[in-house]
């Protein structure tokens, strides 16, 4: 046989007795495992509160900038709508002007038609008292 068959066969036996021997846990290495698991899950649980911490602290300082935002947009709207306020006071006293200039044409009007009518009245009393004398 070939020194290296020799070894593989020498392997095969090595290897045959390691599957019939099983190696035994004691109670310490229980212990120890338990205490490498829970010291892990501790870590975790402290690495995931930071975690959260730090969430709730970008929700926080992101709802602080919104609502900055949202009270700049509403200071920005209620300069608007003063702004607007006063173009319509401007166009509320406009309107009032033309009302009055519709007046003093109504009354002028008025006197107009009542200017022709009473200069027809005496013209056609004037040809009447002329008709009849």
């Amino acid at each position: 046989m070939s020194m290296a068959e020799k070894e593989i066969a020498a392997g095969n036996d090595e290897q045959r007795s390691n599957e019939t021997h099983e190696p035994k846990i004691f109670e310490s290495g229980y212990f120890y495992l338990s205490q490498q698991i829970n010291d892990l899950r501790d870590r975790m649980d402290a690495k995931f509160d930071r975690v959260d911490a730090k969430f709730e602290a970008n929700r926080k300082e992101t709802d602080a900038k919104f609502e900055a935002v949202y009270k700049e947009i509403k200071d920005l709207s209620d300069k608007t709508d003063a702004r607007f306020d006063k173009v319509d006071e401007r166009f509320d006293k406009v309107d009032e002007r033309f009302e009055k200039i519709e007046d003093k044409f109504d009354a002028l009007n008025k006197w107009a038609v009542g200017s022709v009518i009473a200069v027809l009245i005496g013209t056609i009393s004037v040809i009447v008292t002329l008709l009849l004398k």
